[in-house]
């Protein structure tokens, strides 16, 4: 029997030694009745894309254009999202001449200037979507699409409406529905055939309708009092109409300086980003902000969370300095005191 004592004690030890393994060994999830895993979707919304005449010819090189510079420190941001989307707030040609106000129409080179930053989308229903007719809507959309870059709110045709009107993008397993809207165009007629997306509740209503097989839905709105930091009663309102109608998230552009928001985890609205890139250097129009929109999806419930990047642009180069980066770098002394400016009037909104 004594001998049988050592046995015991060892088979025992070993015993013990197995269970502290496997006690400590994550288990395999099971296969069935396991909920479904977080998914999780980046979006970047910058504001407004201009093309004035004096960026046009600083971009000049040569035969061609050249606009990858002004956005070589915001190209970290967008690469790190999961998508990025602008307002293009000009048409684009291949060829010249090229014009700023008040008819914009810019060099193909800026299309592929934003693509390269990593720009996947951009929205094109504004007050100058018609400033080169039905050829410059066209050609915008052409020019767009052959760099990379996806686009809606203006269409060819009706078979193009019917196609990018909503945009649906597939990301991280994520489906998401964009609309883009213009409360008119500087009162140029919509020429035969072409379509722009005009401010029309009811319109908004359907076309949110056909997006319900959507995680989450977007509406670009260009709406709002130019240079006013105030939102209106009417973009309340119309923002108000379409969350009740669906719409989980607003984004606002036009009046060219930035407002507020009003942010929840069930419904996000961003009145104005204000301006990505421009000529204009009145106080607040100087600049916008970035705002980072992390979308989270739970099985068919969608969450957001918000982050605001601010951004000024420095006019010597047009270079687009998000904070992290102007808090730093050289720059002249009226232009640390317009840079400051900015900062400290979206730090009172924000």
């Amino acid at each position: 029997m004594r001998s049988l004592c050592p046995i015991l004690y060892l088979v025992c030890a070993s015993l013990l030694s197995l269970w502290y393994v496997v006690a400590f060994i994550e288990p395999e999830p099971p296969q069935f009745g396991q909920a479904e895993p977080l998914q999780r979707l980046k979006i970047i919304f910058a504001g407004d894309v201009m093309a004035h005449s004096p960026q046009v010819s600083k971009a000049k090189r040569g035969s061609g254009y050249d606009f990858k510079p002004c956005f070589r420190y915001i190209k970290p941001i967008f690469e790190a999202a999961d998508l990025a989307i602008v307002n293009l707030e000009t048409t684009l040609s291949d060829t010249a001449p090229y014009s700023g106000y008040p008819a914009f129409r810019a060099p193909a080179e800026l299309a592929e200037a934003l693509a390269d930053a990593g720009v996947d989308v951009a929205v094109t229903a504004n007050n100058h979507a018609l400033d080169a007719g039905a050829k410059g809507v066209a050609s915008t959309i052409e020019i767009l699409a052959r760099n990379g870059i996806q686009s809606t709110g203006t269409f060819r045709d009706s078979t193009d409406y019917t196609n990018r009107n909503p945009l649906i993008i597939n990301r991280n397993g994520i489906r998401l529905a964009l609309l883009s809207y213009t409360y008119g165009t500087n009162g140029i007629p919509t020429p035969k055939g072409t379509l722009v997306n005009l401010l029309d509740t009811l319109q908004m209503k359907a076309d949110i309708a056909r997006c319900k097989d959507a995680d989450c839905t977007i509406a670009f709105l260009h709406w709002g009092a130019e240079y006013s930091m105030r939102t209106s009663r009417e973009q309340r309102t119309v923002a108000d109409v379409l969350h009740r109608d669906g719409c989980q998230v607003v984004i606002g552009s036009h009046p060219h300086v930035v407002q507020g928001a009003e942010v929840t985890k069930r419904a996000v609205t961003l009145y104005s980003l204000g301006n990505f890139i421009s000529n204009q250097r009145t106080a607040g129009s100087d600049g916008g902000i970035i705002a980072q929109l992390e979308v989270v999806k739970d099985g068919d419930d969608c969450q957001f969370w918000v982050d605001i990047v601010p951004v000024w642009v420095r006019h010597c180069d047009y270079t687009v300095l998000p904070k992290s980066v102007g808090d730093t770098i050289s720059l002249r002394a009226d232009e640390r005191a317009a840079y400051k400016n900015f900062m400290t009037n979206c730090a009172k909104i924000f």
